[in-house]
């Protein structure tokens, strides 16, 4: 129940095993979206496309459940075409933006 209610509580397992300590990520995307089903789905198939791998993601969603920013590490950049055709084709989307994981936490 400890671990159980410390994962609720601060999203971390304690005890966990086999973790990266750094990950292959070398980019990170940032999606300003509306909170909307599919929203992050359109992108993840935007960046499956292009035979990029998430290594990590995080989704933090704002009081009131209106807007959310998600922040994706990749193990390569995404190119400026399909940036541009994920924000053109999907309303719901803010802001996407991607850039090197140099000094970033």
């Amino acid at each position: 129940m400890r671990i159980i209610r410390e994962f609720k509580e601060t999203g971390k397992v304690p005890n966990v095993v086999n973790l990266a300590r750094q990950t292959p990520a070398t980019h990170r995307l940032v999606v300003r979206h509306l909170d909307r089903p599919g929203v992050l789905a359109s992108v993840l198939d935007a960046i499956k496309a292009e035979q990029i791998n998430v290594q990590e993601m995080e989704n933090i969603v704002f009081e009131g459940a209106a807007a959310a920013v998600a922040r994706i590490n990749l193990d390569n950049a995404p190119s400026q075409a399909t940036l541009d055709r994920v924000r053109a084709e999907n309303a719901d989307i803010i802001e996407i933006d991607s850039t090197g994981t140099e000094g970033l936490e």
